[in-house]
């Protein structure tokens, strides 16, 4: 697992080295903020409050991830303050329903969006953009995700 592991991250990298992200350290967090303005920009969510938390989810959605703490999570980050981004696929047409309504119910909001797809490179784009992470699984061990995040710095919560 450890080889795979690094191999993996060595592509992270070398892919990462494709898209046109802000680099940021534990020291200098400017490019974070840049990562998290561009984001915003992109995906039309409110930037008023640039201190606000931006929450990321990248995950197939699918009933072993616990999709019931997904929607708790969308509907908890907004209680609180913060802002989520759902990047997510779904072979399950029922679950793709729910998403699809949940997406629905929060196309013009200022705060949530879900995009119901798989686009690699806008998951790096979440991955450099988000404060905090969040990796739901009912049974599925730690893996590659959470490499990624500690590739972005990030905050991930199980």
């Amino acid at each position: 697992m450890k080889s795979r592991v690094v191999r993996q991250k060595g592509e992270i990298l070398q892919n990462l080295a494709e898209f046109q992200f802000s680099c940021y350290s534990a020291n200098d967090m400017q490019g974070k903020a840049e990562n998290k303005a561009a984001m915003r920009r992109n995906l039309g969510l409110s930037s008023a409050d640039d201190q606000r938390p931006v929450v990321g989810c990248i995950t197939r959605l699918v009933p072993q991830k616990g999709v019931h703490l997904i929607k708790h999570a969308i509907y908890r980050t907004l209680e609180m303050g913060g802002q989520f981004e759902l990047l997510g696929s779904c072979p399950a047409p029922h679950i793709q329903r729910e998403f699809e309504g949940i997406a629905n119910q929060f196309q013009n909001h200022e705060h949530i969006r879900l995009i119901l797809k798989y686009d690699e490179s806008l998951s790096h784009a979440i991955y450099a953009a988000s404060d905090m992470f969040i990796i739901p699984s009912i049974f599925e061990p730690c893996g590659l995700t959470q490499v990624s995040h500690l590739l972005h710095m990030l905050i991930h919560e199980f």
